[in-house]
């Protein structure tokens, strides 16, 4: 698990593959923690739709994004879009391996079934 600030979850999250230095990481990494939050409902919708677009060679259209509070996310068979669905952030859209946000994501909704049991 990535590193804690005490409690039951990581304040960073962390996937097999996952590498801190790749700004794509980083981002998937924000999104985790500032989207997908502690939700398992939220970490399976996402990943669903990951899978659905993942096995098909359709081109992304806009109604097919994952709006969300900070970013948004547009996913294809093997490159996936994060970029802030505020735009006056300031903060440019993040390309990221569709295969790497699956990791992550799944890897979250492990870590939220852990701590759910432990309870």
């Amino acid at each position: 698990m990535g590193e804690s600030l005490g409690g039951p979850y990581s304040a960073v999250p962390d996937w097999p593959g996952r590498d801190a230095s790749d700004i794509g990481h980083a981002r998937i990494t924000a999104f985790l923690v500032l989207d997908i939050q502690q939700s398992r409902e939220k970490a399976e919708y996402v990943r669903n739709r990951i899978i659905s677009q993942v096995g098909t060679a359709d081109p992304v259209l806009p109604e097919d994004d994952i709006v969300m509070n900070a970013y948004s996310v547009s996913i294809g068979p093997v490159t996936s879009v994060i970029e802030p669905t505020i735009d006056d952030t300031g903060e440019a859209p993040v390309a990221v391996h569709t295969a790497d946000l699956l990791a992550a994501v799944e890897r979250r909704i492990a870590d939220i079934g852990t701590v759910w049991s432990g309870r």
